[in-house]
């Protein structure tokens, strides 16, 4: 476990570095919006993922506190400047999370992501029903007093900042413990543990996290409207999830990065971005169904079989030990 914990927090620390150094080396304005877009989906899907990767709890609609959020910003940072504004949208997130999470967690299966499915698609309706305050479908301008390039860095270290505290709680006992609600809930509050407790605090962690993102992704837009609580939106977070890795964190922040890439690529392809991100879920659930954070241990696993194999026909099913051990050793 601290291999494993040392590898992940070095691949983070690695991977920021990168990004921070990326900008002084490829100077484009195109890439740099995309590595900011890029930052933002890490956070949704690392925050998303400590509550349906880790407690088991499907969530369809992350997509909600995004856009708590990001009209949060809208709506208020003329008036009480972006700074509060974004408080405000946090502290909002942190409500709703409560509200909703008090309830629906008390929920199994399909009833609980069914449920979150459902709210993103209510607050999608009022923002265009209450134009006064929302804008309607045409939305809500942002001016933003920060360049592109410190909103870049803004991003990046709200980014990191946010998986290594993910990552810290995953692998503390607050994520064992999740993880034990994963595998056997009845089981898990048996021996003590106050299960409704441990998922409202991942819940409302996710929704934290997720707030802060959406005011930050209302900056990068300059601008915020309903599409914010799409249906999409909490799809495309999902997709990153399972494709990553669900429940391993680092997995799915690789994959948001990928992802983000693959779908600037495709713009020229719009009508067919969704089959293809739906194709691309449907073949890692087939034949990764771990996701990328597995790959490494899928390929030790077909390595181990072939050599099990090539020992069985060598050797008439009996290893020779002491054979492999030299081999090795060479």
């Amino acid at each position: 476990m601290i291999k494993k914990n040392k590898y992940s927090f070095g691949l983070v620390i690695v991977l920021t570095l990168t990004l921070a150094l990326l900008p002084f080396i490829i100077d484009s304005f195109y890439v740099l919006s995309i590595l900011t877009m890029a930052n933002l989906y890490a956070v949704f899907v690392v925050s998303w993922d400590i509550v349906s990767g880790y407690t088991g709890k499907l969530n369809l609609g992350q997509a909600l506190f995004i856009g708590i959020g990001a009209y949060s910003v809208g709506i208020l940072h003329d008036s009480m400047g972006i700074f509060l504004s974004l408080m405000i949208g946090v502290i909002a997130a942190v409500v709703a999370s409560v509200i909703i999470g008090i309830p629906s967690l008390k929920l199994n299966g399909p009833f609980f992501s069914l449920t979150t499915m459902v709210l993103p698609l209510i607050l999608h309706q009022l923002a265009y029903t209450y134009r006064d305050v929302s804008g309607g479908e045409f939305g809500l301008n942002v001016a933003v007093p920060l360049t592109r390039m410190e909103l870049y860095y803004v991003t990046l270290v709200f980014m990191l900042i946010s998986v290594l505290v993910i990552l810290y709680i995953s692998r503390s006992r607050i994520g064992k413990i999740l993880l034990a609600i994963k595998e056997d809930e009845v089981a898990c509050a048996a021996i003590g543990n106050n299960v409704e407790r441990y998922k409202l605090f991942a819940f409302i962690l996710s929704g934290i996290i997720s707030g802060l993102g959406g005011g930050l992704l209302s900056l990068y837009l300059r601008h915020v409207s309903p599409n914010v609580f799409d249906v999409w939106q909490s799809a495309t977070i999902l997709i990153m999830g399972v494709v990553g890795g669900m429940g391993t964190i680092v997995g799915p922040l690789v994959s948001a990065y990928g992802l983000t890439f693959l779908s600037e690529w495709l713009r020229g392809t719009q009508q067919y971005q969704d089959l293809i991100y739906a194709g691309l879920l449907i073949v890692f659930l087939l034949l990764l169904p771990k996701g990328i954070a597995s790959l490494w241990s899928v390929i030790k696993q077909k390595k181990e079989a072939r050599r099990g194999k090539a020992d069985e026909f060598l050797y008439g099913g009996e290893v020779n030990e002491n054979l492999r051990k030299s081999k090795s050793g060479q």
